[in-house]
């Protein structure tokens, strides 16, 4: 394959493009609509004006105006409706660039009203408005080509095409009957070609919306554009002074430079016209203006334009280019493919029109065009795996490929396919919303779940921003979203079981190494391939919708594969293992997230454990209920604190600095509110053992009494703190803390992070099924 069958890039200006002989312009449905508001308009004006008035000096003077993106849709795939045999010989479909096309139209069918117009009033018995006339008359016909073509052929008005049409809403043909032009640059064009060739055509042509039923709204921006467009060229015209940004060249200017005249209207003014003009009249002088700068327009208004073999080809072109257009998502582009394959007629009746809705939905939650982007494509990246189990980069060409293919290739006649592609892509959506949501503060929203540690679980995958999970995770969520009364109550038992299983894995696995170690591989595995071990006692079915024709695997059935990846690839057959490597690993400067997990998790039901100060023990169940939501996002459970702070201090004991490790493992850290945590900040540890006391005292009497010790031994306690300490709520984490005797020592980090870790264990091992 030769690169140039791929793609084509020509420089040509505005006549050139547009003028093309059977060449129509057609806007695919997933284009937004034009949008262009009045300050883009002028920055295009302004820079064409700047062109312009540089002519004068520099006869190589042009406005470039970027590049357009199509693709010539040679076998009308992307026309659609089309009526046979009425479709322009070469289509031309825009990829990019159809809001700076829509506004060149624009902004000739103003040029061509304009001129026209004044043209109209000259006195054709006197030769230099007779010339000036011709002249008019001339840039007037070139510029009626550009925005409709004539056929030569067909019902009376419907001979001419609009070169530019919308996907959907419009249809070429010659015959009134099978004609329609509704959208707003197709209705636009073809009411004011109507009207330019009309009787009438000396008035001014009063744009009506067309007599439609829906969104009448998408067409005020067109009309918003054309008032723009008359004042900006009025001023044009006028060589309006108030307007400072539009640099017009003087007219004595214009008239001295025979170069100037030649390049634009390809002869030079005759001396008649010359006298003409020194009349005190200026309609003759404001007339010219505009008629040369509507040649410019024409003729050196610059563009490249990039034609591409196919869609794909086109969209891998726009992104590389990386224009100041709004690239359109993969979702945008996709959208329409599900409309033609429902029919337009029968859409909105169809499953996928809410499917479709529940996707927009959660999309359009996003004011910011950059937020709604990303957004997109983490909705892609996760649906990828769930769909497919597979690992889809950000590149918007690979995403709008991945939804295309995977939504064709189910065979047309198997709509009911289609549809479950579109059914759990908007599972995958609802999820996004309500569970996963972009604010890590905001609660996840499990409804019609209701599950405390599920939400526990959830919120602390979201805040250890663990995305890769997601893709499983939709899975069973999509389960519960398509189960009856029936079969609900077993749903959501299995998507519990299931984000306890993933928490409990994802937990075990980074809590006991440095680096993520390959589980977002684990992960992918997972929804791909499944899992089996070698003596065949654990069969896993892939996760992935599409790579598993049989039923979704079990709650059960996924446990034994985690439990088995964390002994084949995690070397962890064992909570001694676990344990083992969770005394080697420095959590806090890993990922502080699943040390405050942990820290948690052993924190729940303990007590004291009187014979080993500083550590704990189990208790009853439900004397100190802490692994919970509500503690989980309360501020006395926030941040992390280290008790040996994590500065170097001399006053501290040296050999807990002997390793950079040991300050960062789980022995040396608690969890405490934020306010608190600053407050205590980096002070000695008999000032920090003070504090712990004062933070986990029962009564006001103890914490008095702790105050004024502190005060007879010297201990100088700010007011600042001092007012947040007693304002504090009772901490019970920290009393075991309190408990120390003597110094704080690397021994008793390594013993409580043997403790913590061994406590932690039995709250999470049995999320997956193993027994403690």
């Amino acid at each position: 394959m030769d690169i140039k069958d791929v793609f084509s890039a020509q420089p040509k200006s505005v006549w050139e493009y547009l003028c093309e002989n059977g060449q129509g312009l057609y806007i695919p449905a997933y284009q937004r609509h034009y949008s262009w508001d009045k300050n883009k308009i002028s920055r295009l004006i302004e820079d064409t004006c700047h062109g312009f008035s540089t002519l004068v000096e520099r006869e190589d003077a042009i406005t470039f105006i970027g590049t357009i993106i199509a693709i010539h849709d040679m076998n009308m795939t992307t026309v659609e409706p089309a009526v046979k045999g009425e479709v322009p010989a070469k289509v031309m479909t825009i990829i990019d660039g159809q809001q700076r096309l829509t506004t060149i139209l624009l902004i000739n069918t103003v040029l061509h009203e304009e001129i026209k117009i004044a043209a109209s009033k000259l006195d054709r018995n006197d030769d230099a408005q007779d010339w000036i006339h011709d002249e008019s008359m001339k840039v007037v016909n070139r510029l009626g080509k550009t925005f409709e073509e004539d056929t030569n052929l067909g019902d009376d008005l419907f001979r001419y095409y609009p070169r530019m049409i919308r996907s959907y809403d419009d249809s070429w043909s010659r015959k009134q009957k099978t004609a329609s032009y509704i959208s707003p640059i197709g209705h636009y064009l073809h009411e004011y070609g109507n009207h330019s060739r009309s009787t009438n055509s000396k008035d001014k042509f009063k744009y009506e919306t067309p007599n439609i039923n829906f969104d009448k709204d998408r067409y005020d921006g067109l009309k918003d554009a054309r008032i723009a467009i008359q004042k900006i060229i009025e001023n044009i015209t006028k060589n309006n002074k108030s307007d400072e940004r539009l640099e017009v060249p003087k007219f004595d200017l214009i008239m001295e430079s025979t170069v100037f005249q030649n390049i634009l209207i390809r002869t030079e003014v005759p001396d008649n016209v010359h006298e003409l003009l020194k009349s005190d009249n200026k309609r003759y002088e404001n007339l010219l203006r505009i008629v040369f700068f509507a040649n410019f327009v024409l003729d050196r208004i610059a563009i490249t334009i990039v034609t591409a073999k196919n869609e794909d080809y086109a969209f891998d072109m726009f992104e590389s280019l990386n224009t100041t257009g709004e690239p359109l998502t993969a979702f945008e582009t996709f959208k329409p493919r599900v409309v033609y394959s429902e029919k337009l007629a029968e859409y909105k009746s169809t499953p996928s029109y809410s499917y479709i809705n529940q996707v927009e939905n959660y999309l359009e939650s996003f004011a910011k065009t950059k937020d709604k982007q990303d957004a997109t494509s983490r909705l892609i990246i996760s649906f990828g795996l769930a769909e497919r189990g597979k690992s889809l980069s950000k590149r918007l060409s690979e995403q709008r490929r991945f939804l295309k293919d995977s939504y064709e290739e189910a065979d047309v006649s198997n709509i009911e396919e289609r549809r479950d592609f579109l059914q759990h892509l908007s599972h995958n959506a609802i999820f996004m919303k309500k569970v996963w949501t972009i604010d890590k503060k905001e609660k996840p929203d499990l409804s019609p779940i209701e599950s405390d540690v599920a939400l526990l679980c959830i919120d602390f995958l979201k805040k250890l921003s663990h995305t890769i999970t997601i893709g499983l995770l939709v899975r069973y969520y999509s389960q519960v979203m398509k189960s009856d009364a029936e079969s609900r109550n077993e749903a959501i038992s299995e998507f519990i079981s299931v984000v306890k299983a993933v928490t409990a894995f994802s937990v075990l696995w980074r809590s006991s190494r440095k680096t993520t170690d390959g589980i977002d591989s684990i992960y992918r595995d997972l929804m791909y391939s499944g899992h089996s071990n070698s003596d065949g006692s654990i069969k896993l079915e892939p996760i992935a919708r599409h790579r598993n024709s049989l039923a979704l695997p079990k709650a059960d059935t996924l446990k034994k594969a985690l439990i088995d990846k964390l002994k084949e690839k995690g070397g962890i057959s064992c909570k001694e293992d676990w344990v083992k490597q969770v005394s080697y690993n420095p959590i806090y400067s890993t990922k502080s997230i699943v040390a405050r997990f942990l820290l948690l998790a052993s924190a729940h039901d303990n007590v004291i454990d009187e014979s080993n100060p500083g550590l704990t023990k189990i208790g009853k169940k439900g004397v100190l209920p802490l692994f919970n939501f509500r503690t989980w996002n309360d501020d006395s459970s926030q941040t992390v604190e280290h008790i040996a702070p994590q500065s170097k201090s001399t006053d501290w004991l040296a050999t807990i600095y002997e390793s950079p490790d040991t300050i960062n493992k789980l022995g040396n850290l608690t969890l405490l509110p934020s306010l608190e945590n600053s407050s205590i900040g980096n002070g000695s540890w008999q000032k920090k053992k003070l504090m712990y006391k004062i933070l986990s005292t029962e009564t006001l009497d103890n914490l008095n009494q702790l105050m004024l010790e502190a005060k007879n031994e010297g201990m100088i306690i700010s007011e600042s703190t001092t007012k947040i300490l007693d304002q504090s709520s009772y901490l019970p984490m920290v009393k075991s803390i309190a408990r120390v005797e003597g110094a704080w020592t690397k021994e008793i980090i390594e013993e409580r992070t043997v403790r913590i870790a061994d406590l932690a264990w039995q709250h999470i091992a049995p999320w997956l099924n193993i027994e403690v």
